[in-house]
C-alpha cells in the first residue's frame, strides 16, 4: 500500500519568504540524499503563507527508513534545518493510498 506524507509548516507572521525559502531548500536537499520527489507547495486560503511539502513513497516501512536517515543526517548537519523563529507549528501527516 502506497503512501503520501505531508509536513505543514506554518510561519510566524512576516515569515512567510522565508518559511518558502528553507522548504524549498529542505526539499531539494532531501531530493539529492535519498531519490526522493518531494513537491513544495504553498497554500491559497486558510492560514496564510502555509507551507507543505509532499513526498510519495511505495510504503510505510520505507517512509520509515527514509525519516530515520532524515533524523540522522540532519543531527550531523548534512541537511538543512529550520531556522529559529520561522514557524509557529509544523504538523506531519502520513496518507495511505491504494
Amino acid at each position: 500500500m502506497g503512501v503520501v506524507f505531508t509536513r505543514i509548516g506554518t510561519p510566524l507572521p512576516g515569515k512567510q519568504a522565508e518559511a518558502f525559502k528553507f522548504v524549498k531548500e529542505r526539499a531539494a536537499a532531501v531530493n539529492a540524499a535519498y531519490g526522493t520527489q518531494a513537491e513544495v507547495h504553498v497554500r491559497l486560503g486558510g492560514p496564510i503563507g502555509q507551507v507543505v511539502m509532499v513526498s510519495r513513497h511505495k510504503s510505510v516501512q520505507e517512509l520509515e527508513e527514509i525519516k530515520r536517515r532524515v533524523i540522522e543526517d540532519s543531527a550531523k548537519g548534512a541537511l538543512p534545518v529550520s531556522p529559529d523563529g520561522v514557524f509557529s507549528s509544523v504538523e506531519d501527516a502520513i496518507w495511505l493510498t491504494k
